[in-house]
């Protein structure tokens, strides 16, 4: 399988060392779930996609008077 991965024009091996200096891959725009939170009231806050990435519990209070 490797050496016909290898036929592909520009296609070449890297070495672990060089594996593990790749950053990025594939997911949302602006950091994915990073991104995303939940307020006081249980709402999902952050970019629109987040909606579809979480869910939050239905917290009414965030303070530390509980």
């Amino acid at each position: 399988m490797k050496k016909n991965i290898l036929n592909i024009k520009g296609v070449s091996a890297i070495s672990k060392e060089e594996q593990s200096q790749i950053n990025g891959g594939a997911g949302w725009p602006g950091g994915g779930i990073f991104s995303c939170g939940c307020d006081c009231a249980g709402r999902v806050t952050g970019p629109k996609y987040c909606e579809d990435l979480i869910a939050c519990p239905q917290v009414y209070t965030c303070g530390d008077d509980i």
